[in-house]
């Protein structure tokens, strides 16, 4: 039987790496995080909500005012958004929130963050630019918080590229060796 490829978070929740954000999360808060990734997507590239949006998802208003904050703050230039990639040499696929150019500088990997920063998330966005093809992109989080603030936090560690690349690879030799004969 030929195995589906992995997503990227599928691969760090296979080894237990997700385990604090499993452990906290709950449906309400994941649903808020799904409302709130789409429509930064929608504001960074200027498109509108929709009539009454906010009203509707007040919950969600603290972290668009932060994403709103970030963009008066920052020049950035929305390129994509939640486009599939696929690893062929490692197999997996990826969805990163946002890829673009940040402060004049060149493309950019974007993690959106609504509640907590999980430790994982920087094997997230190694995950994403491996799958890309860009393993040298500047790779970002940006930590939308519930008091309209944010924290744009770099993932400059080049370890975090082989730290993936690792749990890729056994991910697929599990698959590949569980209940070999």
């Amino acid at each position: 039987m030929i195995e589906p490829w992995p997503s990227t978070t599928g691969i760090i929740r296979h080894f237990g790496l997700m385990g604090d954000y499993e452990q906290h999360g709950n449906t309400a808060a994941m649903r808020r995080g799904r409302l709130v990734t789409a429509a930064c997507h929608l504001i960074a590239a200027d498109e509108p909500l929709g009539h009454g949006w906010e009203e509707r998802h007040p919950e969600c208003q603290p972290y668009l005012a932060a994403y709103r904050k970030f963009l008066g703050e920052h020049d950035f230039i929305l390129l994509e958004a939640e486009r599939e990639y696929r690893c062929e040499a490692l197999r997996f696929i990826s969805h990163p929130d946002q890829i673009g150019k940040l402060d004049g500088q060149s493309p950019i990997d974007l993690e959106l963050k609504s509640g907590s920063m999980p430790s994982w998330c920087r094997l997230q966005t190694a995950g994403q630019v491996l799958a890309i093809g860009a393993p040298a992109m500047r790779r970002f989080a940006l930590h939308l918080k519930a008091d309209g603030a944010y924290a744009l936090i770099p993932h400059d560690e080049f370890r975090d590229l082989d730290c993936f690349r690792s749990l890729v690879q056994a991910y697929w030799i599990i698959q590949d060796f569980r209940g070999a004969a």
